[in-house]
């Protein structure tokens, strides 16, 4: 006699699905972190080219992904703050140096 491997059909395919979206959902952080550490890279089109192969990359990844919340890393986070940039309202001058120091 088979013994039970415990479960439905339905719910074996819906672990299955589960575990396919934490594997997705890792590599797209893998992916996420690639893509900070090649910003920081020189320009080049060496660097647009695996710029533009990560950014597809992850468009890809995130469309067979099932909808869940994205998480925000702490890096993009911060770049999409609104950047306040304060006008100098009176120019000063750096005091003259009278004597040198001995």
């Amino acid at each position: 006699m088979p013994r039970s491997t415990g479960g439905s059909p339905q719910s074996k395919r819906s672990n299955m699905q589960q575990a396919n979206n934490e594997r997705i959902a890792q590599w797209i952080k893998v992916e996420h972190y690639r893509l900070h550490c090649v910003e920081e890279w020189p320009d080049s089109p060496y660097k647009q080219a695996v710029l533009a192969g990560t950014r597809s990359i992850l468009e890809r990844l995130k469309a067979s992904l099932a909808p869940i919340a994205p998480e925000q890393c702490i890096v993009c986070a911060s770049r999409r703050t609104d950047v306040a940039v304060l006008p100098f309202s009176v120019i000063q001058k750096a005091p003259a140096i009278t004597r040198l120091a001995a």
